[in-house]
C-alpha cells in the first residue's frame, strides 16, 4: 500500500513538471498505479528492450533495478541498458535502486530523488532529465564574451 502511493504520488509529481504522455517501464508494470489513465505505458523486459529498435521516445522511463531479472546483469550490461534508455528512449528517466548501485547511477549523471530508507527496504530512487542536468553558470552567456564595453577603448 504504501508503494503504491509513493509511485502514485511521484507520477502525480513528475505529470506537474512536464506533460506526460507515453511511458516505457522495465521491471514492474505500472499501468496500475496510473489513477487518471492518462498514460500510454509500454512494458518491457531486459532481453526484449536490449533488442528493441529505436522507433520513438517517450516521455518517461522507468526501471526497477532491484528485482531478479536485473540483479543477474552485469555491471556493464546494467550502464549499457541505462545510457540507451537514457540516451535514445526517454526524456526523463526515473530509476529504483539498491545501494549496490549508487556508484553506477552516479557516474551516469542521475540525481537522487528519494534516499534510501530503511522503510523502503534500503532502496533509493534516482532520476535523470536532461533538461536540469547541467546547472548553467553565470559566466557562460553572451554577456562575457565579446566584452562589448571595451570596443573603440583598446586595441586588441
Amino acid at each position: 500500500m504504501a508503494e503504491q502511493n509513493v509511485i502514485t504520488s511521484m507520477l502525480d509529481d513528475l505529470s506537474q513538471e512536464q506533460p506526460i504522455q507515453t511511458a516505457l517501464c522495465i521491471g514492474q508494470n505500472l499501468e496500475q498505479y496510473d489513477q487518471n489513465q492518462s498514460i500510454r505505458w509500454t512494458h518491457f523486459n531486459v532481453t526484449e528492450f536490449l533488442s528493441l529498435p529505436f522507433t520513438q521516445r517517450y516521455d518517461l522511463g522507468f526501471v526497477l533495478l532491484d528485482n531478479p531479472e536485473m540483479k543477474q546483469l552485469s555491471e556493464v550490461m546494467k550502464s549499457q541498458f541505462l545510457v540507451k534508455l537514457r540516451d535514445l528512449m526517454a526524456k526523463k528517466l526515473v530509476v529504483v535502486t539498491g545501494e549496490q548501485d549508487e556508484k553506477l547511477m552516479r557516474a551516469l549523471g542521475f540525481t537522487q530523488l528519494i534516499e534510501k530508507t530503511e522503510q523502503c527496504g534500503g532502496l533509493a530512487i534516482w532520476q535523470f532529465n536532461i533538461l536540469n542536468y547541467k546547472h548553467v553558470p553565470d559566466w557562460f552567456n553572451s554577456k562575457y564574451w565579446a566584452n562589448p564595453e571595451n570596443w573603440n577603448k583598446f586595441r586588441w
